[in-house]
């Protein structure tokens, strides 16, 4: 029996949660690349390469404001608001309630 057949069957606390938060971060990734991937461009592969290299779900959290402007500067505000909210969905459960999303009121004059 390998070693990691072995610890496989211990119980380890916290495990299980560590193993929910690499699979939210990776869909949170993946949804983040497949948003980018459809552009070109300097800026934007960039901004992909960050996403690629973010080591932590509070890094993804954070990269949405990047991942919004290089879509916002090919597809216009509305379009990449409207991408953005399934990503925002995501990161549900993953953060401290502190940084969850928070409604996007637009000032008009």
């Amino acid at each position: 029996m390998s070693l990691s057949s072995f610890l496989r069957f211990l119980p380890f606390p916290g495990l299980g949660l560590r193993r929910s938060a690499d699979r939210q971060m990776g869909q949170i990734r993946t949804a983040m690349l497949s948003l980018l991937q459809v552009h070109g461009g300097h800026s934007v592969q960039r901004v992909a390469q960050r996403v690629r290299f973010a080591g932590d779900l509070e890094a993804l959290w954070y990269l949405r404001q990047d991942v919004l402007t290089a879509l916002s500067a090919i597809d216009g505000e509305v379009a990449a608001r409207r991408q953005m909210r399934q990503i925002n969905r995501l990161f549900k459960g993953g953060l401290p309630g502190a940084m969850g999303p928070r409604p996007h009121h637009r000032i008009t004059t």
